[in-house]
């Protein structure tokens, strides 16, 4: 069983606009960071031009369209309300953006003394939304959402761990050699947490009603949705446990417990596709493409880990695959569903007027998305490639990144436009 929508508290439109507007924007400036670095940006996952890169797409791009999306879905998919929605996503936007970009200086720059005011605008954007959605989610909800609710519940919980060690990680490069802290160890379980618990938790609780939804599929099976979510959560526990105890012949944290996980994250891939591949209207739209990037990408970060060890070029290229062909390959295709809804939804109330609205379909033509998709799929390549090639195509993947993010900005830009002409505001009234 699936909830039918409500929109008897759905928020203003800019409310997670604004945070979907900032994807494309940040992924832009993660691309040309990565053309004025070149091949430094991935000589190294400890590089500071490639941590400042991944800090520009996790919070700038993942983890804002993730705000934003559980700022409308909470409402319209679990009917639970967030309070004062436009005024929450004008604070939570602001401190998120300005933290972002403080991190990334502070990375690329190496100066100490921008972490702290970094981490203070990130602390405050995101344990605030943290909090509040906390507190909505102890509303009673549908049972047609159950399995979305929990998976969002884990996590946020996963948010709050990945924000605890990024904030200890913090202040050991603001004052080095001050902590006594495994700084190595703590970067490992903070991207752990990141990933696969923060991003992977809620694209997996998304796609448990949006699959079916958009894509006109059969529902994922219950033992699935039932279970999958809270093993990930405990398995992840019971990794980052391991960490201190389980170590190979050289010292490392033993991979034995990552088997699991794997596992679980490959199962949903699997899962996925095969209802992807049984949708009940044959002709794949866009999202449908980045749906089938994304789960081909997770089965990719899998295969990638069964390879021999390579200290450099594996270590990015699963990072490169999950963070682009994954994540940031639901995002794109989740953007191209949920914007064109979102304005053709709004703009109902002036039917009464006489307006004519353009269908859903119109909003973002489909074949200027199509275009988009390629375009990401061949910076998704290129990428994959620099990891092991990063002279001769990092600055190439670069460009393409960029042609990518700016096609989807144009996208979104183009269904605002809309939205502003056919919907004038009197003066002195806002949409925020």
């Amino acid at each position: 069983m699936q909830r039918a929508l409500s929109f008897d508290h759905n928020p203003p439109l800019m409310a997670p606009m604004r945070f979907f507007l900032s994807v494309p924007l940040f992924a832009t400036l993660a691309a040309l960071l990565l053309l004025w670095q070149g091949d430094a940006a991935l000589a190294t996952r400890w590089g500071p031009s490639t941590l400042a890169l991944t800090h520009l797409l996790t919070l700038g791009s993942l983890s804002a369209a993730i705000v934003g999306a559980l700022i409308q879905m909470l409402p319209v998919v679990a009917g639970i309300s967030l309070p004062n929605a436009g005024q929450l996503a004008r604070v939570v936007h602001g401190l998120l953006c300005g933290g972002t970009l403080l991190l990334a200086a502070a990375f690329l720059g190496q100066w100490p003394l921008l972490f702290p005011p970094a981490m203070l605008l990130l602390l405050a954007a995101l344990l605030s939304f943290l909090g509040i959605c906390t507190v909505a989610l102890w509303q009673q909800h549908s049972s047609g959402a159950a399995a979305t609710v929990a998976a969002i519940r884990l996590s946020l919980g996963a948010l709050g761990i990945t924000v605890v060690l990024g904030a200890l990680l913090a202040c050991a490069f603001a004052w080095p050699g001050h902590l006594p802290l495994r700084v190595l160890q703590l970067t490992d379980l903070h991207a752990m947490w990141g990933l696969l618990g923060w991003v992977g938790l809620i694209v997996i609780g998304v796609a448990y009603q949006v699959i079916p939804m958009f894509q006109v599929t059969e529902l994922y099976p219950k033992p699935l949705t039932r279970m999958l979510g809270t093993a990930l959560f405990l398995l992840l526990l019971v990794w980052s446990v391991s960490t201190g105890f389980l170590h190979d012949e050289a010292g490392r944290p033993h991979a034995a417990p990552a088997w699991p996980v794997l596992a679980a994250y490959l199962c949903f891939a699997g899962v996925t596709l095969y209802l992807l591949a049984r949708r009940k209207r044959p002709k794949a739209d866009p999202t449908t493409l980045f749906w089938r990037a994304a789960m081909v990408s997770l089965i990719g970060c899998g295969v990638l880990w069964l390879l021999p060890q390579d200290p450099l070029a594996k270590p990015l290229a699963i990072g490169l695959l999950f963070i682009v062909g994954f994540a940031y390959s639901t995002v794109n295709g989740m953007l191209y569903k949920i914007v064109p809804f979102l304005v053709w939804y709004h703009l109902q109330e002036v039917r009464v007027h006489g307006v004519t609205v353009p269908g859903v379909n119109q909003v973002i033509p489909q074949g200027r998305a199509t275009v988009q998709f390629w375009l990401h799929a061949l910076a998704l390549i290129l990428l994959l490639g620099a990891a092991w090639w990063p002279d001769a195509l990092a600055r190439v993947a670069a460009i393409a990144l960029a042609a990518s993010a700016l096609g989807l900005l144009f996208n979104l830009f183009t269904a605002i436009r809309l939205y502003r002409r056919l919907r004038p505001l009197p003066a002195g009234t806002s949409t925020c």
